[in-house]
């Protein structure tokens, strides 16, 4: 696995907005900006990123601007803008050798999902599922959980540990709600190679040009898989046929767990919780429900391709990144 060069202070991050662009959000995106600026990082920008309406750009400026932000040597580290829902029409516009060949850490969550899934699993180079896009830096003061992000960008790769409390309504930002673990099928403590992202995208990967998914288990079939999953607004029922899919698809071999965060937007058809089905698809791989990861805050910063250690127990809730 290559692992770009961390971050040092002083040091560039290229925004790009493959997916929305920031108009219809601009004070938090200045706001952000401002945020991060502070954490000692300067910023660089593609013309995309200030615009409006669900996509910031035609594909092939998209791609064309995400890849001068990996030619340009004056760039240390690549970030996506925003979230939104049309990344996928741009990534056969992709020049992925040029991504490859000038490998830096692409940071996003969310939408920008498969283009961080495509470059560990096809590239074998680590990126980062960050705690939110970086449109998302915004609050003041700054949480645990976006210090630890910037913390982890440097080299400092923390433990995290189970916050206390997660929001109480969606994008709140508002910290007031006990936030619970739920252990299913057993207690956890494994240890694997963290890959994953938002469900609702890595679905849509399945059997494609770009599906490399049993090529990279295999290759680290002794260190075996952690996966990570992000859901946005997935129906219960829907989850459950998606995990059967990654199962039959021979997603999960060599899985040792499987992390799943807090639906953003919970719904069913037939009444049945998430839990209930999740157990139901997956019953022989230990899984880690309502995890700290993706849209609803506290989040962790979640590095695909790098080893971890993780525990969900009466004692613990951590992720550890193993040297």
């Amino acid at each position: 696995m290559l692992i770009p060069k961390y971050l040092k202070d002083n040091d560039t991050i290229g925004i790009t907005a493959c997916s929305a662009g920031v108009l219809d959000k601009i004070e938090k995106y200045e706001t952000s900006i401002n945020n991060v600026k502070e954490n000692k990082f300067n910023i660089k920008e593609t013309n995309n990123v200030r615009t409006g309406g669900v996509v910031s750009s035609d594909p092939v400026t998209r791609s064309k601007e995400l890849e001068s932000l990996f030619l340009d040597d004056s760039v240390n580290m690549v970030a996506i803008a925003s979230g939104g829902d049309f990344l996928y029409d741009m990534l056969d516009k992709v020049d992925f050798n040029i991504l490859k060949n000038h490998p830096k850490w692409l940071a996003g969550s969310s939408d920008p999902t498969s283009l961080l899934y495509i470059l560990t699993t096809n590239y074998d180079i680590a990126t980062i599922y960050s705690p939110c896009n970086m449109s998302g830096f915004n609050a003041s003061p700054l949480h645990e959980s976006y210090l630890n992000y910037f913390k982890i960008l440097k080299g400092d790769l923390v433990k995290q540990y189970k916050y206390l409390f997660t929001e109480d309504e969606h994008f709140s930002d508002e910290l007031t709600k006990e936030n619970t673990w739920l252990n299913i099928n057993g207690e956890v403590d494994e240890q694997g190679i963290l890959i994953g992202g938002c469900l609702e995208v890595l679905k849509d990967l399945i059997g494609t040009k770009f599906d490399k998914t049993k090529e990279f288990i295999n290759k680290y079939s002794n260190e075996g898989i952690i996966w990570y999953f992000d859901i946005f607004n997935m129906s219960s029922e829907g989850v459950y046929n998606t995990l059967l899919q990654f199962k039959n698809a021979g997603w999960f071999k060599n899985t040792k767990a499987i992390l799943i965060g807090k639906v953003c937007f919970p719904n069913t058809f037939v009444d049945m919780s998430y839990e209930e089905l999740i157990a139901k698809a997956i019953p022989d791989i230990k899984v880690i429900f309502n995890f700290d990861l993706g849209h609803i805050k506290p989040s962790f910063t979640l590095i695909n391709g790098l080893k971890v250690r993780v525990i969900s127990n009466q004692e613990e809730g951590s992720l550890e990144y193993l040297k």
